[in-house]
């Protein structure tokens, strides 16, 4: 069941990355919203790094 959860967590990690990738490639350099973005993909990178992690330890 934990297996289950962090396959779940990362996947929906791996989207939120991606989602924010795209968003960040369409922001004008000139808004603020850029770093936000920025922020919020290394937060997900860095958590998709730890589920992975966790998962390889799991295995």
């Amino acid at each position: 069941m934990e297996e289950l959860r962090i396959k779940v967590l990362t996947r929906l990690a791996e989207k939120a990355l991606k989602e924010l990738e795209e968003a960040y490639k369409r922001i004008p350099d000139t808004d603020n919203g850029k770093t936000y973005l920025l922020r919020g993909k290394e937060r997900v990178r860095l958590m998709l790094n730890i589920l992975k992690e966790v998962e390889r330890d799991a295995i």
